[in-house]
């Protein structure tokens, strides 16, 4: 039989065994957030030394309150920190004081941003669809970051196996970021005075009925328009499986609510997001076009800025409006993940590589 003092062990050795699963489980989240939050800041780095007008850097925090080439190398230096604290957490002090130090900057900034997302909002420069900016989020995340490097004193497992977890605690983060850009950002309305209203295409039925989605999208348009926000509505669609020309569908119901036709301008080749932005650029420039905004659901909206920055076109969006619920929400919504991270591939090509 076990002794007193033996049976006494055995829960601390099961509480032993989970502190230090707890502990693996936390470094590897903190490995995988560096890695993340390193390689995106060297990105958006990169990018803005290379292109005067990135097409990506809207997606993360706005260094653009420090000089450029100061806004540049603090992001390269904090970028290189986070990395190598992700690959390499077992570090000298020097460098466990910098690694903290850059969260630290980085969590600053992201609260600037923060105080002007409130500014913003107070001046009805913008209507968010969250009352919380996402920036108070980094700036948080950032805060637990450099806490946890400067209370880092062991690191447990740091070979093969930690940095997998890390990887996939990186691949996570790389997952959850669209969705968190399509919370915060995609039901914001940053509706203002402009010259036109992009309105993205959907599904008709074969009878000429505007799905849920294209009919909530074309109300939203319309609203703009009464209201005197834009002068003209731009429809972009094609053909779709019915048959059925989306933007002729989408022009007799306009004009059935009121807007004459000679405010109505059809893109009938925008079969996708990028034919549509492709084509409207040309309907811009005939018209004269400068000031845009472009309505979509609230899940597409932040691949529609990307498409359209890649353009060399800053457009505002506008959340359609919500008639019902679409039970594929969730579906159109993961779909979304894989998608943003293309559109901005493509942006990141462009302005570093000029592809």
């Amino acid at each position: 039989m076990a002794s007193k003092a033996q049976r006494a062990a055995k829960p601390t050795s099961a509480s032993g065994k989970a502190g230090g699963g707890r502990e693996f489980l936390g470094l590897a989240l903190a490995r995988g957030a560096a890695l993340f939050f390193g390689l995106y800041s060297l990105a958006n780095a990169l990018a803005t030394v290379r292109s005067a007008n990135p097409s990506e850097d809207i997606w993360w925090i706005d260094l653009g309150v420090l000089p450029q080439p100061a806004a540049v190398a603090i992001g390269l230096a904090c970028a290189a920190l986070l990395v190598a604290f992700g690959l390499l957490p077992r570090m000298a002090s020097w460098r466990r004081w910098l690694t903290a130090a850059a969260c630290v900057v980085l969590g600053a900034v992201a609260l600037i941003n923060v105080t002007a997302f409130y500014r913003l909002w107070g001046a009805r420069r913008f209507v968010p669809g969250v009352p919380v900016p996402l920036s108070l989020l980094i700036a948080f995340a950032f805060t637990l970051l450099g806490w946890r490097v400067w209370r880092l004193r062991t690191t447990g497992r740091t070979g093969v196996a930690g940095l997998g977890a890390a990887l996939a605690a990186a691949i996570l983060i790389t997952a959850m970021f669209p969705l968190a850009q399509i919370a915060f950002f995609g039901t914001s309305d940053y509706s203002a005075k402009a010259d036109a209203v992009v309105i993205f295409g959907a599904r008709v039925d074969a009878d000429g009925r505007l799905s849920t989605s294209l009919a909530d999208r074309l109300t939203r348009g319309i609203e703009l328009y009464r209201r005197g926000v834009v002068g003209k509505l731009v429809m972009s669609g094609g053909v779709g499986a019915s048959g059925v020309d989306e933007t002729l569908a989408m022009r007799a119901a306009a004009e059935k609510a009121g807007v004459p036709s000679h405010d109505i301008l059809l893109d009938h080749k925008g079969v996708d997001t990028d034919a549509t932005v492709r084509n409207t650029q040309r309907i811009f420039h005939d018209n004269h076009i400068t000031s845009v905004l472009a309505v979509s659901q609230f899940y597409h909206l932040p691949r529609i800025k990307l498409a359209y920055r890649a353009a060399g076109r800053d457009v505002r969006t506008v959340p359609a409006s919500t008639s019902l619920p679409i039970v594929q929400t969730p579906l159109f919504i993961a779909r979304e993940v894989p998608a943003f991270w293309l559109y901005w591939g493509r942006a990141f090509a462009r302005d570093v590589m000029g592809r």
